[in-house]
Protein backbone atom coordinates (compact mmCIF):
# COMPACT_ATOMS: atom_id res chain seq x y z
CA UNK A 1 0.00 0.00 0.00
CA UNK A 2 1.43 3.46 -1.16
CA UNK A 3 1.14 6.58 1.31
CA UNK A 4 -1.20 9.30 0.78
CA UNK A 5 0.07 12.51 -0.47
CA UNK A 6 0.07 13.90 2.80
CA UNK A 7 2.02 10.87 4.53
CA UNK A 8 4.62 11.04 1.49
CA UNK A 9 5.51 14.62 2.24
CA UNK A 10 5.47 13.71 6.04
CA UNK A 11 7.96 10.44 5.25
CA UNK A 12 10.04 12.05 3.05
CA UNK A 13 10.79 15.22 5.57
CA UNK A 14 10.82 12.79 8.19
CA UNK A 15 14.12 11.00 6.40
CA UNK A 16 15.37 14.51 5.41
CA UNK A 17 14.89 15.53 9.13
CA UNK A 18 16.75 12.61 10.14
CA UNK A 19 19.96 13.27 7.64
CA UNK A 20 20.26 16.34 9.58
CA UNK A 21 19.68 15.54 13.55
CA UNK A 22 18.51 12.90 15.68
CA UNK A 23 14.67 13.09 15.65
CA UNK A 24 13.32 11.59 18.90
CA UNK A 25 11.63 8.06 18.25
CA UNK A 26 7.90 8.03 18.92
CA UNK A 27 6.64 5.88 21.70
CA UNK A 28 4.95 2.65 20.66
CA UNK A 29 1.81 1.24 23.51
CA UNK A 30 1.09 -2.38 24.59
CA UNK A 31 -2.31 -3.53 23.43
CA UNK A 32 -2.75 -6.41 25.35
CA UNK A 33 -1.26 -8.80 27.28
CA UNK A 34 -2.19 -12.11 28.41
CA UNK A 35 -0.85 -13.73 31.16
CA UNK A 36 -1.66 -18.17 31.77
CA UNK A 37 -0.90 -19.74 34.35
CA UNK A 38 0.03 -23.27 33.97
CA UNK A 39 1.09 -24.31 37.10
CA UNK A 40 0.64 -23.15 40.25
CA UNK A 41 2.09 -24.24 43.69
CA UNK A 42 2.53 -22.47 47.33
CA UNK A 43 6.19 -21.35 46.22
CA UNK A 44 6.79 -21.84 42.44
CA UNK A 45 4.87 -20.30 39.76
CA UNK A 46 5.08 -21.51 35.60
CA UNK A 47 3.65 -19.41 33.15
CA UNK A 48 2.82 -17.64 29.63
CA UNK A 49 3.08 -14.11 28.67
CA UNK A 50 1.98 -13.18 25.25
CA UNK A 51 1.88 -9.02 24.73
CA UNK A 52 0.50 -7.25 21.35
CA UNK A 53 2.05 -4.05 20.83
CA UNK A 54 0.90 -1.39 18.80
CA UNK A 55 3.48 0.13 16.33
CA UNK A 56 2.20 3.81 14.93
CA UNK A 57 2.08 4.21 11.36
CA UNK A 58 5.65 6.77 11.31
CA UNK A 59 7.80 4.00 13.14
CA UNK A 60 8.03 1.26 10.11
CA UNK A 61 10.55 1.95 7.71
CA UNK A 62 11.94 4.92 9.38
CA UNK A 63 13.02 3.53 12.84
CA UNK A 64 12.01 -0.08 12.39
CA UNK A 65 12.68 -2.50 9.90
CA UNK A 66 9.76 -3.67 7.34
CA UNK A 67 11.13 -7.11 8.44
CA UNK A 68 13.54 -7.66 11.52
CA UNK A 69 12.94 -9.12 15.00
CA UNK A 70 11.58 -8.57 18.48
CA UNK A 71 12.83 -9.24 21.91
CA UNK A 72 10.60 -8.46 24.95
CA UNK A 73 11.56 -8.92 28.85
CA UNK A 74 9.27 -9.15 31.65
CA UNK A 75 9.45 -7.39 34.83
CA UNK A 76 8.09 -7.92 38.38
CA UNK A 77 8.71 -5.35 41.23
CA UNK A 78 11.76 -3.92 38.65
CA UNK A 79 13.26 -8.23 38.77
CA UNK A 80 13.59 -9.48 35.29
CA UNK A 81 11.24 -12.55 35.41
CA UNK A 82 11.69 -13.69 31.57
CA UNK A 83 13.54 -12.12 27.82
CA UNK A 84 12.00 -13.86 25.19
CA UNK A 85 14.01 -15.45 22.04
CA UNK A 86 14.18 -13.10 19.45
CA UNK A 87 11.34 -13.54 17.26
CA UNK A 88 10.90 -12.39 13.11
CA UNK A 89 8.46 -10.11 11.89
CA UNK A 90 7.66 -9.65 8.53
CA UNK A 91 6.06 -7.61 6.20
CA UNK A 92 5.17 -4.62 8.56
CA UNK A 93 3.91 -1.64 5.88
CA UNK A 94 5.24 1.74 5.54
CA UNK A 95 3.01 4.60 6.18
CA UNK A 96 0.48 2.22 8.60
CA UNK A 97 0.32 0.95 12.23
CA UNK A 98 0.51 -2.16 12.90
CA UNK A 99 0.32 -4.72 15.61
CA UNK A 100 3.57 -7.35 16.63
CA UNK A 101 2.81 -10.21 19.08
CA UNK A 102 5.41 -11.33 21.07
CA UNK A 103 5.54 -14.15 23.82
CA UNK A 104 7.49 -16.06 26.63
CA UNK A 105 7.59 -18.51 28.69
CA UNK A 106 8.83 -19.37 31.95
CA UNK A 107 9.18 -21.89 34.46
CA UNK A 108 8.96 -23.19 38.11
CA UNK A 109 12.63 -23.65 38.51
CA UNK A 110 13.00 -19.94 36.94
CA UNK A 111 10.18 -18.03 39.60
CA UNK A 112 10.80 -19.64 42.64
CA UNK A 113 11.55 -18.45 46.15
CA UNK A 114 10.69 -14.84 47.53
CA UNK A 115 9.40 -13.51 43.61
CA UNK A 116 7.13 -16.32 43.21
CA UNK A 117 5.68 -16.09 46.55
CA UNK A 118 5.10 -12.62 46.31
CA UNK A 119 3.44 -13.07 42.87
CA UNK A 120 1.21 -15.89 43.82
CA UNK A 121 0.21 -13.37 46.74
CA UNK A 122 -0.97 -10.73 44.67
CA UNK A 123 -3.14 -13.62 42.27
CA UNK A 124 -4.13 -15.24 45.27
CA UNK A 125 -5.28 -11.80 47.68
CA UNK A 126 -5.29 -8.88 44.86
CA UNK A 127 -6.45 -11.14 41.80
CA UNK A 128 -4.43 -9.12 39.98
CA UNK A 129 -0.38 -8.64 39.41
CA UNK A 130 1.18 -5.84 37.99
CA UNK A 131 4.66 -6.74 35.42
CA UNK A 132 7.04 -4.05 33.89
CA UNK A 133 8.25 -4.81 30.18
CA UNK A 134 11.16 -3.75 27.75
CA UNK A 135 10.71 -4.36 24.24
CA UNK A 136 13.75 -4.20 21.48
CA UNK A 137 13.38 -3.81 18.14
CA UNK A 138 15.77 -3.64 14.91
CA UNK A 139 16.78 -0.35 14.46
CA UNK A 140 16.38 0.76 10.66
CA UNK A 141 18.02 4.51 10.95
CA UNK A 142 20.51 5.26 9.07
CA UNK A 143 24.17 5.18 10.04
CA UNK A 144 22.95 2.66 13.08
CA UNK A 145 22.88 -1.01 13.81
CA UNK A 146 21.15 -3.01 16.56
CA UNK A 147 17.88 -2.46 18.14
CA UNK A 148 15.92 0.23 19.84
CA UNK A 149 14.87 -0.69 23.26
CA UNK A 150 11.99 0.60 25.08
CA UNK A 151 11.01 0.65 28.53
CA UNK A 152 6.83 0.04 29.24
CA UNK A 153 4.73 1.44 31.84
CA UNK A 154 3.33 -1.28 33.93
CA UNK A 155 0.52 -3.48 32.96
CA UNK A 156 -1.78 -4.09 35.06
CA UNK A 157 -3.24 -8.12 34.24
CA UNK A 158 -6.55 -9.14 36.41
CA UNK A 159 -7.61 -12.41 36.68
CA UNK A 160 -10.77 -13.60 34.75
CA UNK A 161 -13.79 -14.12 37.03
CA UNK A 162 -14.33 -17.70 37.93
CA UNK A 163 -10.52 -18.23 36.22
CA UNK A 164 -7.30 -19.23 38.46
CA UNK A 165 -5.20 -19.29 35.21
CA UNK A 166 -5.81 -17.30 32.63
CA UNK A 167 -5.13 -13.13 33.11
CA UNK A 168 -5.48 -9.78 30.91
CA UNK A 169 -4.21 -6.25 30.46
CA UNK A 170 -6.57 -4.27 32.82
CA UNK A 171 -7.13 -0.42 31.95
CA UNK A 172 -5.49 1.96 29.98
CA UNK A 173 -2.48 0.68 26.98
CA UNK A 174 0.51 1.13 28.62
CA UNK A 175 2.61 3.58 26.94
CA UNK A 176 6.90 2.26 25.54
CA UNK A 177 8.97 4.36 25.33
CA UNK A 178 12.73 4.80 23.58
CA UNK A 179 15.56 4.67 26.24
Amino acid sequence: MACGKKQTVHWLFSIIYLANQETPVPNIEIASMDFTVLNITQTRLSANWDLLIRVPSDLPNVFICLQGDIQASVFYKNINLVTSSGQRYNDLKSCSPQQLRVSASISEEDIGGLIGKNIIKDINEKREVKFGSQLFLTDCRKGTTGVLSYVCDETTLRFEPGSETKATKFGNNPTCTKF
